[in-house]
Order: structure tokens, then sequence, then C-alpha cells
């Protein structure tokens, strides 16, 4: 099964586990900072540093924007490091952001990015409770900082097992799926170990398929009837693009193959072979005193056995065709009636 990406992502960056120092001023990796704003923006001294700060747009939870001053060493003096800070900390601390809690920036457009904040529980925090009956737009998530012990079997945060799963979660031997960046759909045993929940078998296999391992962060979705999206970040925090040229993933006898497959093959009918089968409808169709004006003919390859013809005639029937019926068609121009 070859996979597709689908859409160009908007660039995230994600920053786990807040210190203290991160709460007043956040590093950024240089290829978000890039994103978020490529001006020079103005020098000033920055925490008896030489910097050029420019000002960013960032839209909290609530919906409230925030002006946070977005700062990089002048050019010879760093290696594309930037931070977040004059309006940083104000931000946090109206938020309640504490130690521990983790952060995901969205870049929406040039100089504005949007926030998501995760408790030191690991779930979406809700800053605010929607009335009874009506629908909050942002699904359920949670995310996890993969450690050592992460990579054979991973806990799901307890509070996530507690909020969303403990009516779906019925017996021990149940399933979850996980759906990758790329759309392929990996189905992972669940393992209860009270009082947590664990993905067990399939786990790993997913990890190895995305070369993932300690350090690597995964943002969770919650799609309900225990289905997860999953987003991946690199080490430093900035999202991860997949190629699809690289995964031409499938399930064999031998279990997970990165072997290019062949794709379904358009193949053309010439003139004179569409005038002959048209020649041979007409023959058909005359007994029923029906006139039939045949659109384009497609013969789609499916698989690597099978050939189906498809004929869609104006105001007439519609005929699906295998192989055999094809060549006796061509060998036997004269044939009087077609095998429906």
């Amino acid at each position: 099964m070859v996979l597709s990406a689908g859409s160009r992502r908007r660039p995230k960056y994600a920053a786990p586990l807040l210190s203290p120092t991160c709460l007043h001023r956040l590093s950024v990796p240089g290829e978000f900072a890039a994103g978020l704003d490529d001006d020079a923006g103005e020098e000033e001294e920055v925490r008896g540093r030489r910097a050029a700060a420019a000002v960013v747009l960032v839209v909290g939870p609530l919906g409230k924007v925030w002006r946070v001053e977005l700062c990089r060493p002048l050019a010879g003096n760093g290696d594309g490091e930037a931070w977040l800070d004059g309006g940083w900390a104000e931000l946090t601390a109206a938020h309640g952001l504490g130690e521990g809690w983790t952060v995901v920036l969205r870049l929406e457009r040039r100089g504005v990015a949007s926030l998501r904040a995760f408790d030191p529980g690991c779930c979406l925090a809700r800053f605010c409770i929607p009335d009874t009956g009506i629908k909050t737009k942002d699904r359920p998530r949670f995310i996890k900082l993969l450690q050592q012990e992460d990579l054979e079997k991973m806990k799901i945060p307890e509070k996530f097992v507690q909020q969303q799963l403990t009516e779906t979660y019925t017996n021990s031997h149940q399933n979850a799926i996980i759906v990758c960046p790329l759309g392929k759909f990996w189905r992972v045993e669940l393992e209860r170990e009270q009082p947590d929940v664990l993905l067990r078998d399939g786990w790993l296999a997913f990890l190895a398929a995305h070369d993932l391992s300690e350090g690597n962060i995964l943002l969770f979705r919650y799609e309900g009837n225990m289905v997860f999206t999953v987003e991946v970040f690199l080490q430093n925090g900035c999202l991860k693009e997949h190629k699809t040229a690289a995964l031409y993933l499938t399930d064999g006898p031998k279990g997970l193959s990165n072997a290019p497959q062949q794709s379904a093959t358009k193949y053309e009918v010439s003139p004179v072979e569409r005038k002959r089968m048209r020649r041979n409808e007409d023959t058909c169709l005359e007994g029923s005193n029906r006139k039939s004006r045949a659109s384009p003919i497609s013969v789609k390859k499916v698989g690597s056995q099978k050939k189906h013809l498809s004929i869609v005639p104006q105001n007439s029937f519609t005929k699906e065709m295998t192989a055999y019926s094809v060549h006796s068609l061509l060998v036997s121009p004269s044939a009087s009636a077609l095998s429906i």
C-alpha cells in the first residue's frame, strides 16, 4: 500500500516538560524561528547580550493575542538559536503554566503562532469548561516524550485513561488503531496493568517503521472508538517531515516491507481497437433497437492479475468485462453478443 502525505502541514514546535527558566524565556530552534519571522528586527541588549528582537503574535488557548519578543543573536554570534522573551513570562503566568507543563506552538502565518498547553499529566489543558451539550473544537489529546522505558511498551497517561477511555476500554485484549502522519493504520494491542493502560504488541514495529527513539515527542489526538492520530516531533522539538517516496509499507506474510509496489496502470486503447469495439457493441444492441455511442473506453490494471474494461455508453447500460472478455472481443470482431 503506497501512502500519501496529503497537503503540507503547518510547522510546529513542541517544548516538553518546561523548567522554571523556560517559563520566562523559551528557547526555540532556528528553523522554526526563521519561519515565524525572518525580519532581523531592532538591535537591542537582551539580558546582557546584543541581539535582534522582533515582535510576534502568539494566540493563547483562550483566543487572546499576546505580543511576544522573538530574539536572535546578531550575525556571527550564534548558530541559529532563538528565544521568546519579552511578553512570554506574562503569557505563561496568565494561563497558570508551571514546571512540568508542555507547550506546542503552531505557525499560522508569518509573525503569528498559536499555542496549546499540556498539563503535567500530559493531557491537553482545558482553561474553561464548556456548557453542557456544547461540543468543543479541540479533540482530546495527550503528549508523550519518549523515554527508554517507552521503547518496548508505552504507558498512556493515567489522567487521559480516566477521562477518555474508561467506558471504551472494556477488556484486556482490546486493540487500538494508530494513524501515522502518512495515513497508514497500525494495530497495537492494549495491555492493562492496574491502574495503567499500555501500548504493547505492535508498538515496537510502529517505532521502528518511523525511526523513533528516546527523545522523540509524540502528540496523540483521540478520534474515538480507540482510534488515535499521531504527530511526530524530532529531538529538537520541530515537527518531523515524512517523505512519501521513502515509505512503501505493506503487511505481507513476512511482516512489514518497504519495497515499492506497482501502482494501478492505465492502458490507452488505440483508435482502431476503439472503433472495432464500438462496431461490436452496435451489433450487440441492434436486436433491441438501441443505438449506443460509447464514451472513451479505458482499461485499468488492478493489482497484478486482473484487467477490467469499463464501457459507459450514453442512454444505454454499464458493463464490466474481464480480460478474457476483452481478448475474445478483439480476436473475434464478428461476435454477435457479449456475455453480461
